[in-house]
């Protein structure tokens, strides 16, 4: 699945402090990660889960930037999503930021299933997903399951490439993709029809949109 990564910082691989992801410095993290947690509105205390996290490293690295929440950390590939690999993010960002991480914000795992986030219900205020929704092989499933992952008041946040914009193509670039992008259009249509109402978008959040939407009731 692709992963839409804002800005990769390249390390050699006998020194990488985790596999299978970007290490980022903390200044990076927060002139990357400030914006999109503000356009969230991301508060103190809040439940927020990331969907699609692959090996959570962009994860933990956005919650470097979140004080006293949850962050569940959701994706359906065992292999790549471990807990003692997610384990080694949290002390090396702990070190950069000289104080624990893993105190300040509590982390949970997450494995999912192709239609099922298996996410608990009515618990966030925040559900994230980055360049995952075009790669959902029955996406009304798992839309109509996060939709019951959120709070009344809950908000789910999607950042995608979309066809045709910003000069996208049909289909994704990732080769271990290459599933069919979704027109904007098609896309709000889809997130409509599953229950979830538009209530703020960005055309350009490090590049690419991002779309809010609340449950409807």
């Amino acid at each position: 699945m692709k992963k839409i990564v804002y800005i990769l910082f390249l390390i050699g691989v006998g020194c990488a402090p985790y596999a299978n992801g970007p290490v980022f410095k903390i200044s990076d993290a927060k002139s990357t990660f400030g914006p999109i947690l503000e356009f969230m509105e991301a508060k103190p205390g809040m439940h927020i889960a990331d969907v699609g996290a692959g090996s959570g490293a962009l994860s933990v690295i956005m919650a470097t930037q979140l004080d006293s929440c949850t962050v569940y950390i959701q994706d359906i590939d065992k292999k790549i999503l471990e807990q003692e690999n997610v384990s080694k993010m949290i002390k090396h960002y702990s070190k950069k930021l000289g104080y624990d991480l893993g105190t300040r914000n509590n982390f949970k795992i997450v494995h999912g299933e192709l239609t099922q986030s298996l996410l608990p219900d009515n618990t966030f205020d925040l559900i994230y997903s980055n360049a995952t929704v075009h790669a959902f092989d029955q996406p009304d499933l798992m839309l109509t399951d996060l939709r019951k992952k959120l709070k009344t008041t809950g908000r789910i946040f999607i950042r995608d490439s979309f066809y045709g914009d910003n000069g996208e193509g049909k289909f994704c670039s990732d080769e271990k993709c290459g599933k069919r992008l979704y027109t904007i259009p098609e896309f709000l249509t889809m997130m409509k029809k599953n229950g979830f109402a538009l209530v703020k978008q960005s055309d350009n959040m490090s590049g690419y949109p991002v779309f809010g939407f609340l449950r409807k009731e």
